[in-house]
């Protein structure tokens, strides 16, 4: 776990946090959940813990904030970029909360890596006050539009990108599930994320980075195909060819 995270490690993740494309994400996630002093927050999936940073702010002295994750060495890098946060290892599936806890919960890019949607839900909604809301980011993969000069090995590489979500195409049945867990109202909102360059503080390139790594580890990509789809991307920038876009939804389910 100490050679996970590093002061590097660190200022790349602020770097990111200050990207046009993650600066708009979290504004649109504040938006939704509008925070209150005074409230009780549980944030599912906190990460690197800057979301949980802002919101620490927004509900003041009185209120309380808790990041939870499921892997040490996130919570780690977390509690160093947000030292006054209070963070915590668990299962969202499984939470280690009492009854009507918190006031609001927020997870983003967290239920389609879960195994058991249905049940993390109920989870929420039994720690959520009388009153509470919970706000829900989450993407259709399909909603993905990326330009390319080799659509084959596009295809094949973003097949294997979904392949690594439990459900890579959650919004379509989340509203449904929210009210079958017992949320009185569903509200859904959506945004896009839009590249046109490739630039390294665009989510584009984030993106690129993790999809590199997918084809890295696996057998049913060639180093030469690896290489082949980044110099497709980079080329198509140089020529004002590329672009990207994405579709990213949030549910607002109250009690």
């Amino acid at each position: 776990m100490n050679d996970f995270y590093n002061a590097e490690m660190a200022a790349r993740q602020e770097r990111m946090a200050l990207t046009t494309d993650m600066v708009r994400q979290r504004s649109e996630l504040m938006k939704a959940l509008s925070p209150k002093p005074g409230e009780h927050i549980l944030e599912l999936g906190t990460g690197n813990g800057i979301f949980a940073r802002e919101l620490i702010h927004s509900v003041g002295s009185d209120g309380h904030v808790i990041g939870l994750d499921s892997s040490d060495a996130i919570l780690e890098m977390a509690r160093h970029l947000c030292p006054n946060g209070e963070f915590l290892l668990g299962d969202a599936q499984d939470l280690p909360f009492e009854d009507a806890r918190f006031d609001a919960i927020v997870a983003a890019q967290v239920f389609c890596f879960l195994g058991d949607v249905d049940h993390a839900l109920s989870e929420a909604f039994r720690v959520l006050k009388p009153g509470g809301r919970m706000i829900i980011l989450e993407t259709d993969w399909d909603t993905l539009v990326w330009h390319t000069q080799n659509p084959e090995l596009m295809g094949r590489m973003l097949d294997a990108y979904k392949a690594v979500y439990a459900d890579a195409h959650l919004p379509r049945t989340l509203r449904q599930r929210l009210v079958q867990t017992g949320f009185s109202r569903v509200e859904i909102d959506s945004f896009a994320i839009l590249n046109t360059d490739f630039g390294d503080d665009t989510y584009a390139k984030q993106t690129a980075g993790f999809a590199d790594s997918i084809m890295e580890g696996s057998a049913d990509f060639t180093t030469e195909e690896q290489s082949m789809w980044l110099e497709d991307q980079e080329h198509l920038d140089r020529i004002d060819g590329f672009f990207f876009s994405l579709n990213r939804y949030i549910l607002s389910a109250f009690m």
